[in-house]
C-alpha cells in the first residue's frame, strides 16, 4: 500500500506549493479589509503576517514552477499559456514583495491612508493572483501539462 500515491505520481513538486500563496494572500486581503473597517491594528498585523507567509511560499512556488516549465511542449498553445502564467505570477509575486516591504518598513507608523493603500494593493494582488492561477489551471485541465496520463486502452 502506497501511503501518498498522489505524490508518487507527481511529475514535479509545483502543485505542493501553489495553493499556499493563494490561501495566505486572500486571507491577508480579508484581514486587511477588517482592519480598515474596524480600525484594528491587530487585524492589520495579522494581514501583514499572512502576506509575508504567502510571499515566502510564492517564492517556492515560483522556483518549482520554473522547474515544471520543462514539462510544457516547446511549441503550441500550451507554451503561450505557460509564458502568460509565468509572467502574471512573477508580476504578482513582485507586487507581493513590494507590499511586504511597505508593511515591514512602515509597521510602526501605518497611517489610515496607508491602510487604504495597502488594502488597494491587496485587491490588485488578488486580481492578478486569480487571473494567473486561472492560466495555471488551464495548463493542467485543458492541456494536461505535468500530468501523467494512463496509457490508452488496448
Amino acid at each position: 500500500m502506497n501511503f501518498l500515491p498522489g505524490m508518487k505520481g507527481m511529475l514535479n513538486p509545483h502543485p505542493l506549493f501553489v495553493h499556499f500563496p493563494i490561501a495566505f494572500w486572500l486571507a491577508a486581503l480579508l484581514f486587511e479589509a477588517l482592519a480598515v473597517w474596524r480600525s484594528s491594528e491587530e487585524h492589520h498585523r495579522t494581514a501583514a503576517r499572512l502576506l509575508y507567509l504567502g510571499t515566502l511560499m510564492a517564492l517556492f512556488a515560483a522556483g518549482t514552477g520554473l522547474l515544471a516549465e520543462e514539462s510544457v511542449p516547446e511549441m503550441g498553445p500550451a507554451r503561450d499559456v505557460v509564458e502568460l502564467h509565468m509572467d502574471l505570477m512573477l508580476i504578482t509575486t513582485s507586487a507581493a514583495v513590494g507590499l511586504c516591504m511597505l508593511a515591514f518598513f512602515r509597521r510602526r507608523n501605518f497611517t489610515p491612508g496607508l491602510h487604504k493603500l495597502f488594502l488597494a494593493g491587496l485587491i490588485v494582488l488578488a486580481i492578478l493572483l486569480t487571473v494567473g492561477s486561472d492560466r495555471g489551471a488551464q495548463l493542467v485541465y485543458q492541456y494536461a501539462t505535468a500530468v501523467r496520463l494512463p496509457p490508452p486502452p488496448r
